[in-house]
């Protein structure tokens, strides 16, 4: 990786594909030698490497661009080698979704009627992307684990061509939980489902919905990705007409290659062109109203960033969220002090996020020990901090207030 950084171009999106392209074809070409020779886990490393730096090769290119086919699909294909050679193998599977195929992975722990964590991916994710996210740190704790990509996502979209986004995520989760109760390694009554960044609100919503699913956890909760996308933009960009909009975010774009990527891929997920069809098209994915029809336990995470490079609309709709849950949930805030797992979704520290799933996992799933109602740590302190001043901060206040007697 930084091999790849050092040789790429500031500023320049031509040589961010070009490099990591390079140094995949490089990581394929140990990967096949070794292979032919017989070294296993030295191919199966390789081609790991190889469909990450695939992956990120195609990360921002726009779907109009044929790179963006070829890298995508030899992401997956890497990584379809290298699942092979596992011991059990990592199974790709294909879910049944009316004319359409869903693609995911089925990883093992290895015995019959276990539970399993099925992952919902995010709004740029894929699934080779969350077998190293949770795939091995899951299976090496005794769960099976299950990953998909459904309408809108990168493969499942290239796939099956106009299979676009769609709010009801809880009709393609459900004819995945349809398939995973079918498998005989399946304990169907302990089938557990987690989402990050877009993925925890679509995890929200579905267990609203399906009460197959035995527990929850919603990583880098977004209660309305409207007001999300809304609230960090500049003033000149909030109460824009259209054309006013499009002209100042097409400028936003080209001065950011980061903007750009995202946007790339909305386009294509969301089936839309203009950039204020790619906000307006954001309204109906909103949870605001579903807390009181989720009965599973939900484990909400959250990192300390997520709250500061947002705003207080943002940090308020969750805690009125959180506030009107008749489940049993916890709270669990990563903050600055703990370093990088303050990130979106603990991207720069999944085993500390690991640790806290993981051992959250065992009292809702088996009840060992016993899940309090309301377990919120320290969690609503840390919000406090970013709970603003006057009619805002009185009403967080009031919603914390609240909480913490339901906690005595």
């Amino acid at each position: 990786c930084l091999l790849a950084a050092e040789r790429i171009l500031r500023k320049s999106d031509e040589s961010w594909a070009r490099e990591w392209a390079n140094i995949a074809q490089s990581a394929c070409g140990i990967a096949d030698q070794a292979a032919q020779s017989g070294q296993v886990i030295t191919a199966r490393q390789a081609y790991l490497r190889a469909s990450n730096y695939y992956r990120a090769a195609m990360f921002s290119l726009p779907h109009s661009d044929a790179r963006l086919d070829t890298y995508l699909t030899s992401s997956r294909e890497r990584f379809r080698q290298a699942a092979k050679l596992f011991s059990p193998p990592i199974e790709a599977v294909d879910i049944p979704f009316g004319d359409a195929r869903l693609p995911g992975y089925f990883f093992s722990a290895g015995h019959s009627k276990l539970p399993t964590l099925l992952v919902l991916n995010g709004g740029d994710s894929t699934n080779e992307e969350m077998v190293h996210w949770l795939g091995f740190a899951a299976v090496a704790r005794g769960w099976n684990f299950m990953t998909f990509e459904g309408p809108g996502q990168w493969s499942a979209l290239q796939l099956n061509p106009g299979l676009l986004m769609r709010p009801d995520y809880e009709v393609p989760v459900g004819a995945v939980v349809d398939y995973l109760v079918q498998r005989d390694e399946v304990d169907p009554d302990r089938i557990a489902l987690y989402g990050l960044s877009l993925g925890s609100l679509l995890a929200a919503r579905t267990v609203a919905f399906d009460g197959r699913l035995c527990a929850c956890i919603c990583d880098g909760l977004v209660v309305d990705v409207y007001e999300a996308w809304h609230a960090v933009w500049p003033r000149v960009l909030q109460n824009a007409p259209p054309r006013l909009f499009d002209l100042v975010f097409s400028v936003l774009e080209k001065l950011s290659s980061q903007l750009r990527g995202l946007t790339n891929h909305f386009r294509w997920m969301l089936g839309v062109s203009n950039p204020h069809e790619i906000i307006e098209a954001w309204r109906p994915y909103n949870i605001k109203d579903l807390a009181q029809q989720i009965q599973c336990p939900l484990l909400i995470l959250y990192g300390e960033a997520e709250l500061a490079q947002s705003n207080i609309r943002v940090g308020m709709s969750a805690l009125r969220f959180i506030s009107a849950l008749s489940c049993p949930y916890t709270i669990r805030m990563f903050g600055f002090d703990e370093g990088w797992a303050a990130t979106h979704c603990q991207v720069g520290a999944l085993a500390s996020m690991h640790a806290v799933l993981f051992e959250w996992l065992e009292k809702a799933v088996y009840g060992k020990e016993p899940l309090p109602r309301q377990d919120l740590g320290i969690s609503l302190d840390l919000f406090m901090r970013y709970a603003g001043s006057g009619k805002s901060r009185r009403e967080a206040e009031e919603l914390v207030k609240d909480m913490r007697a339901g906690t005595e």
